[in-house]
């Protein structure tokens, strides 16, 4: 008999069919049952899709805040087929981020793959690399470049009042997200490209086109098939068809930044003061950074003296402060205005503020530090609305975390909007109250419970460029105008349920001469 005509019984195959599909049934299990056997607590979703489909329905924030409603401070999740613990416990974090603190892995894969330029960002390099990154570009953010900044800085929030006012003179609702985008825009391009694109005036600028479509992010079905199957993006980039590596978009912006240092001759490069420069001029700054110090090497400190930046790690850090600096600031601007508008009270305290400390003089690095009201208004806002609703750790060992034996490598995700609206945490927390950000109410308050530049030793490298962009454009407004709601103005604001946390129908308000 031929050895292989027993497959001809019809009893052979239902056989290997029922024991293909037992086979699958516990491996599913198996795989799905991760959690439960570490004794996390966890959903129980349908393989695979479960859980992204109730991201894509309420976004990641509203997932994160569910699973901690129902499961506490440690949540087990799954990222497609990608296991990832959850937790909102501010001690916790804090002993994750400093004690524990080994690597985060990139915190904007979502936006851009790592075989462009990218790659040689400061959130894609780990270990001692990261070190010397990050010691490097420290003193571009000292308080002594921000303040040469401040010529940059003042003549696009100039150009967007004098945006807002053609609007406001015509009693016209203005839509402020696009209106602030195009702002953050501005700056961005001037201080980490090098380029005056005045998108203010000219918003159908390529470089703005480009800058778009680089952070635009949905729950397309390609990059659902690489949350389940992430080895699949290396065929696709190999045909150039990735969607987490797109030349075209990067190789604009690598272009761009190769072509502005190409561009700047000896003079350029005394006077310029914008990041690209400063990138350029890292290695030799003796500037000191106040809020962080350097890190300390763990292998070869030889390997690590002070070098320049290649062009392939200024390329990456540029296009990293377009990612991070562009929509996130954009939208914490809008958020801030819509919150003034809606609490008038607060607004009439604020402009005060400003009318007694520095009344019509010409917002500036230095100035702004004394506004502290502003500065309790912006926290607030941050804590209802950060644009990054999570930040991301890995371990290099297995670690402790409440209790939970966690293994190596595994992605472990910080609610930051959870947290921000934990009542245990924050008492009413979804009113709007800067009275939160008082000495005497943070004194009682874990330092951890508030995030919207992450903590520990990576936390946001650029956070003080970013505050100052928000508050001098702020304050140039209201030492002219009011915010003030209209017939348009949505409330409740409706959040967007994809990428980086933004209002979903756009903010309208109209300003008020004052």
């Amino acid at each position: 008999m031929d050895s292989l005509a027993f497959l001809g019984y019809p009893s052979v195959w239902i056989f290997l069919i029922a024991f293909l599909l037992v086979a699958i049934y516990l491996h599913v299990k198996w795989k799905f049952g991760f959690w439960h056997r570490l004794g996390v607590p966890c959903t129980d979703y349908f393989p695979y899709v479960g859980s992204l489909k109730e991201m894509k329905n309420m976004g990641i924030y509203g997932f994160d805040q569910k699973q901690i409603q129902m499961h506490g401070p440690v949540a087990g999740v799954f990222m497609g087929s990608r296991p990832a613990l959850l937790v909102a416990d501010p001690e916790l974090i804090k002993k994750i981020s400093v004690k524990d603190f080994s690597k985060a892995p990139n915190r904007y894969q979502q936006f851009a793959g790592t075989k462009s330029e990218f790659r040689h960002a400061l959130t894609n390099v780990e270990d001692d690399h990261w070190r010397f990154m990050r010691n490097t570009l420290l003193p571009t953010f000292s308080s002594g470049k921000m303040r040469k900044m401040d010529p940059l800085l003042k003549r696009k929030y100039e150009l967007l009042l004098e945006t807002l006012k053609a609007k406001a003179d015509q009693g016209k609702a203005i839509e402020f997200k696009e209106t602030f985008g195009n702002y953050t825009m501005d700056v961005i391009a001037s201080l980490g490209f090098g380029m005056d694109i005045d998108c203010q005036t000219n918003p159908e600028n390529t470089f703005v086109k480009y800058a778009k479509e680089l952070i635009t992010f949905n729950f397309r079905i390609i990059l659902i098939i690489l949350l389940f199957f992430p080895r699949l993006d290396n065929i696709l980039d190999y045909f150039n068809a990735s969607p987490l590596n797109n030349r075209r978009i990067f190789g604009f912006f690598s272009s761009a930044v190769q072509q502005a240092i190409a561009m700047r001759d000896h003079q350029d490069k005394a006077s310029r003061q914008d990041m690209l420069q400063l990138m350029l001029n890292a290695h030799n700054d003796t500037d000191k950074n106040e809020i962080e110090e350097e890190h300390k090497f763990e292998n070869d400190p030889q390997k690590w003296k002070k070098r320049g930046l290649t062009i392939e790690e200024v390329t990456g850090n540029s296009i990293l402060f377009l990612i991070a600096g562009f929509d996130t600031t954009a939208s914490t601007m809008t958020f801030l205005s819509y919150s003034l508008a809606t609490n008038p009270d607060c607004q009439e305290r604020l402009l005060e503020e400003i009318e007694s400390v520095i009344g019509k003089d010409l917002p500036t690095y230095d100035n702004i530090q004394k506004l502290e009201y502003l500065d309790w208004v912006l926290n607030e806002t941050l804590r209802l609305y950060p644009p990054g609703t999570r930040t991301n750790r890995k371990s290099n060992a297995e670690m402790d975390i409440g209790g939970y034996r966690i293994p190596k490598d595994m992605e472990i995700n910080f609610a930051i909007y959870a947290m921000h609206r934990d009542p245990k945490q924050w008492p009413d927390p979804e009113k709007f109250d800067p009275e939160r950000f008082s000495q005497e109410n943070k004194a009682q308050r874990h330092p951890y419970a508030f995030l919207p530049f992450g903590h520990g030793p990576r936390n946001c490298i650029g956070q003080r460029l970013a505050t100052m962009e928000i508050k001098c454009a702020i304050v140039y407004i209201l030492q002219h105008y009011r915010f003030v709601t209209c017939s348009q103005t949505e409330i409740p604001l409706q959040l967007h349920t994809s990428g980086l946390l933004k209002p979903k129908n756009g903010v309208y308000l109209k300003l008020e001469e004052r």
